[in-house]
């Protein structure tokens, strides 16, 4: 039979341990509650023909007042993938109010579409955006512990990772994203990632936060 002694001690040393455990298995930080206000350029990933509803609040009860066009694909080999940039300025729920919407000729090679360009709300579900960070976070603070990690100078601006990716929330110029990566990509290879991204996602799929966004297609910029 153990001693009192021991047993207090064996109890301590399991109680000191399990802050440990829970930090390990903590999930990357959900979007804040409530509206709260964002700055940085994303792109519509819609592919419906029908193009994608902008509604005059964050959510499906609310009523659409225009519509921005789907992806249009090039006929090169592979296909350029060209996608309608907006200026998002707000997150509520994973939706983002929008605005200034507009084609990207460099890339469509044709006259501007027609399109709602004022301002709304979408699903986050259907923007996505383009990361020249290093590392995607638990937090959004450069002081937070990374959970996504690429390895020789890979960062979340290439086409893998805007492509596969959709907007869950964001924090003024941090953007809250999870992404699906197809399991053959040649991107999972170089990239790091913590049992913390996986949390709370889907099967197949992980989020961080990440900053330095990028909101030109077609070459690369500092992100800011």
């Amino acid at each position: 039979m153990l001693r009192p002694e021991a047993l207090a001690a064996g109890l301590a040393i399991v109680l000191l341990a399990v802050p440990a455990v829970r930090a390990q298995s903590e999930g990357v930080m959900p979007a804040p509650a409530g509206q709260v206000a964002c700055s940085f350029g994303a792109f519509v990933s819609e592919t419906d023909p029908a193009g994608l509803n902008v509604r005059a609040g964050p959510g499906t009860n609310h009523k659409v007042v225009g519509t921005l066009p789907p992806v249009k694909l090039s006929g090169d080999d592979p296909p350029v993938r060209a996608m309608v940039e907006v200026e998002v300025s707000a997150g509520a729920n994973g939706w983002f109010r929008i605005a200034k919407a507009r084609d990207n000729e460099m890339l469509t090679d044709a006259p501007p579409r027609p399109m709602f360009k004022g301002s709304g709300w979408v699903s986050g579900r259907k923007l996505t955006a383009k990361s020249q960070a290093a590392a995607g976070r638990l937090r959004p603070d450069t002081k937070a512990p990374a959970v996504l990690s690429g390895q020789d100078g890979l960062s979340f601006d290439g086409d893998t990772f805007v492509q596969n990716g959709r907007l869950l929330g964001c924090s003024g110029k941090w953007v809250l994203v999870e992404y699906g990566l197809p399991a053959d990509s040649e991107a999972l290879s170089g990239l790091e990632i913590k049992p913390a991204a996986k949390a709370g996602a889907e099967a197949g799929r992980f989020r961080a936060w990440v900053d330095r966004i990028c909101a030109t297609q077609e070459t690369s910029c500092d992100g800011g």
